[in-house]
C-alpha cells in the first residue's frame, strides 16, 4: 500500500492526457466552424440557385 499514491498520481496523468488528446484529436479531424460555413458541399461554387418554379 506504500505504492497506492504513485499508482493514484500515474491515473490522474492518464485521465488528463488521455482527455487532452481526444480533445486535441478532435480538433485536428473535425473542419472548424468557418470552413464548414464556407465550404459548398456540392462543388458548385458560383452556380445559380435552381428554380423551383416559373411564370
Amino acid at each position: 500500500m506504500r505504492n497506492l499514491p504513485a499508482f493514484v498520481a500515474v491515473g490522474v496523468l492518464g485521465v488528463v492526457l488521455g482527455l487532452l488528446g481526444s480533445v486535441g484529436l478532435a480538433n485536428v479531424l473535425s473542419p472548424s466552424a468557418k470552413e464548414a460555413a464556407t465550404t459548398n458541399v456540392n462543388g458548385e461554387q458560383g452556380a445559380e440557385p435552381p428554380l423551383y418554379g416559373t411564370r
